[in-house]
């Protein structure tokens, strides 16, 4: 029963509890009024409809979806033509398609990286990224240490999905500027201020390199201990980052 006193916040909760339990599916979307918003009653429906993106570099080479052949290299989803790369991969048309990319965004599948661009590296291809062979400080590791019996005998390998939503979740904030052209599926390129990072996927662990751009730190006379300390400062915040991003993600990705 809703009364008539704060009916809009008790209806919302009303709308939070059903989809926690199971019902059906509702995400709070960025800058979507309340009136706005869509309930996904059939949340099977919902799952497959994503998974037709999910499974796009699976699909065999055709010369006449030229959205979905974009959207394999780059992995970049354009307002202006992402109805054409929805028709190709047959999304439902009863799916709301703009509600759906702003569902792919709750989600962190995808990030906006720019005005109507959302970037979902989860469909890039592998492998094709060559990275320099000296950074500028030692590449920062970040392996994980799982409690005991935490996972069968089956399966001994780090969920896959962490680095993607890492990525996701690195590409959303301000400082990190992605380069998804310079990017594939085990290695995304952003850059930092003056810095060049990439987001390394490895088996067991995750790598991040940095690299300066050469008027970051070099000058006629080396660098100096403001420069050194300036680079300190930044590969710390990085590193506070990607830490941060990692204990958000796995805690989406594991429980």
């Amino acid at each position: 029963y809703i009364d008539d006193h704060q009916a809009d916040d008790q209806f919302l909760a009303l709308l939070r509890l059903f989809h926690h339990i199971g019902f059906f599916a509702y995400y709070e979307l960025k800058g979507v009024p309340l009136e706005s918003n869509w309930v996904c009653t059939d949340t099977t429906f919902l799952y497959k409809e994503i998974s037709k993106l999910l499974i796009i570099r699976f699909h065999p080479r055709n010369p006449q979806r030229v959205a979905t052949k974009r959207f394999k290299k780059e992995g970049i989803i354009n307002e202006r033509d992402y109805q054409e790369l929805f028709k190709e991969v047959r999304i439902s048309e009863e799916t709301p398609s703009e509600w759906l990319l702003q569902v792919l965004q709750n989600l962190s599948f995808t990030a906006e990286i720019g005005p109507g661009r959302f970037f979902m590296p989860t469909v890039l291809p592998k492998g094709h990224i060559e990275i320099p062979d000296c950074p500028t400080v030692q590449p920062l590791c970040f392996a994980f240490n799982f409690k005991e019996n935490a996972f069968s005998e089956n399966l001994l390998d780090l969920p896959r999905s962490i680095f993607c939503q890492l990525a996701v979740h690195l590409a959303d904030k301000d400082e990190w500027d992605t380069c998804p052209y310079d990017s594939d599926r085990s290695t995304i390129r952003y850059t930092y201020g003056n810095l060049e990072v990439f987001l390394i996927d490895k088996p067991g662990r995750i790598e991040v390199a940095v690299f300066c751009f050469e008027s970051f730190i070099f000058s006629k006379k080396g660098p100096g201990p403001a420069d050194l300390k300036k680079l300190h400062d930044h590969c710390a915040a990085i590193q506070g980052d990607v830490k941060e991003g990692i204990k958000a993600v796995s805690g989406s990705v594991m429980g």
